[in-house]
């Protein structure tokens, strides 16, 4: 049996175990959201010595940090509100309730989840929307990529342990696995890649009509205002492109840096550099590029940049020779004011190269963002706040952080997600989350007025009627 028939079995099996039981009750789904949590506090040093094996090298603090906690913390805060969420809404019914009628909102299960996991963060990214999914009652099946084999044959052994298939299952497989799952009649799919993938797994969706939840990255801008602390701007700028050696979707992508303060931004960024990390291919903290296809792309990009005579900044430790294909260890390399039509320019970098542009006014700033397709995050560091309100008002992006990095994706109240190129719907936020794999069906319950109703179905031979009707939308 090859992969495409197991997933298709799998698949099968739970779709069986959904049409019998689709009412997933609260218990079940409490039951099945603390062996999530089980999983995680029994298993995470070996899901993190699995991580770091499939990249060569990784931050272990980063593989706890971006693969560990967030699904822990998700079904803390689920289950601590769950109950609540699945009590029926009930809208305002006003004068009509005194006639019996009633109205409310029951958030059922889809039935059958898809999620398809990128090798960045492979656990957290597929956990988070699964654990939503669970919440919210549905099966779910995720799949692990190519790119991290330990991890995800690990995943798919542990869940089993776990889990009974209907429930929740683990696939791993190449892209065209991943091409084969996104055609099947899921009942919602979650994607989390490349804007490229995305259009083959969304037109492969499309087919049968599955709605799809997509998360894409993008190219996400750092905005330094004038009267930003440069120092720390720079160092935390620094410090967010390299985490997870760069391989992080909502790392800063290119930064926006008055052209008073180019200069001086590049030093201290160098400076930062130098400082966390003094050593880089001895370095255990210094995550590794992936895969030798991904080390290659970083290289040409920066082969492309230098052909074009842009200034590029290459900090590497002194007697350390860098880039390394051996360890496929990447130094942070900074790319200034680089030409639009570059490819690092264009694409998502997704590695440690950091452009670097200057700008003279805001609106300069403002025009390069909105030049480009809107990204899944922006950031923006000053103290003035009628400049970071033009920043939050002129511009487009999944989500925002003032004056720091990252925090509005580890939020479990807001939602996570992107907007046009970098993606659509939003999950691991609460009652985001929930509701983004729950069916909000409207239910209408008639009351004594039911006797009423049938004088107001056409054909109507009633001039009074036909008065009430117009009078209803203020027509005379």
């Amino acid at each position: 049996m090859d992969r495409k028939d197991d997933i298709q079995r799998i698949f099968d099996l739970q779709k069986r175990n959904y049409r019998g039981n689709k009412s997933v009750s609260y218990e079940v789904r409490i039951d099945r959201l603390n062996r999530v949590e089980k999983l995680f506090h029994e298993n995470h040093e070996e899901m993190i010595l699995a991580l770091k094996e499939d990249f060569g090298t990784r931050d272990t603090d980063m593989a706890f940090m971006g693969d560990i906690m967030s699904p822990i913390t998700n079904v803390q805060v689920i289950r601590r509100k769950l109950k609540a969420w699945m009590k029926p809404e009930k809208p305002g019914d006003g004068v009509m309730r005194l006639f019996g009628q009633k109205t409310y909102i029951m958030h059922e299960p889809l039935g059958v989840v898809g999620v398809i996991t990128p090798f960045n963060a492979p656990i957290t990214l597929a956990f988070d929307p699964a654990i939503d999914a669970i919440g919210a009652g549905n099966s779910v099946m995720m799949r692990f990529p190519e790119a991290t084999p330990r991890t995800g044959a690990l995943m798919a052994r542990l869940v089993a342990q776990y889990f009974d298939p209907s429930e929740l299952a683990v696939v791993t497989g190449d892209l065209e696995v991943a091409r084969f799952s996104a055609a099947l009649p899921w009942d919602m799919l979650a994607f989390t890649g490349g804007a490229a993938t995305a259009r083959h797994i969304m037109a492969a969706a499309a087919q049968n009509l599955t709605p799809v939840l997509l998360e894409l990255g993008g190219k996400s801008p750092v905005v330094v205002l004038q009267d930003a602390d440069l120092k720390v701007v720079a160092r935390k700028t620094i410090k967010t492109r390299l985490i997870n050696g760069g391989q992080v979707c909502i790392a800063g992508d290119y930064a926006l840096v008055h052209e008073t303060q180019m200069d001086r931004f590049l030093e201290l960024a160098q400076e930062a550099t130098r400082e966390v990390y003094p050593t880089i291919l001895d370095n255990d903290h210094y995550t590794s590029v992936v895969g030798d296809d991904a080390f290659d792309r970083l290289n040409s990009y920066i082969s492309e940049a230098r052909a074009r005579g842009s200034k590029i900044i290459e900090v590497i430790p002194k007697g350390e020779a860098l880039p390394d294909p051996k360890t496929r260890k990447f130094p942070l390399t900074m790319v200034v004011n680089p030409a639009p039509d570059l490819r690092l320019s264009r694409e998502e970098i997704f590695g440690p190269i950091l452009p670097v542009l200057s700008y003279r006014s805001l609106d300069d700033a403002l025009e390069i963002i909105n030049a480009r397709e809107k990204p899944l995050a922006l950031y923006v560091h000053g103290k003035d706040r009628a400049s970071i309100h033009r920043v939050l008002a002129e511009t487009s992006s999944g989500g925002v952080t003032v004056n720091d990095f990252l925090m509005h994706a580890g939020s479990h109240t807001m939602g996570f997600g992107g907007v046009g190129q970098s993606g659509m719907g939003r999950y691991k936020g609460g009652k985001v989350g929930f509701q983004a794999f729950s069916n909000p069906k409207s239910v209408f319950e008639q009351g004594i007025m039911g006797r009423m109703t049938l004088g107001f179905l056409p054909p109507i031979n009633s001039a009074r009627t036909r008065k009430i009707l117009k009078s209803r939308v203020g027509i005379k």
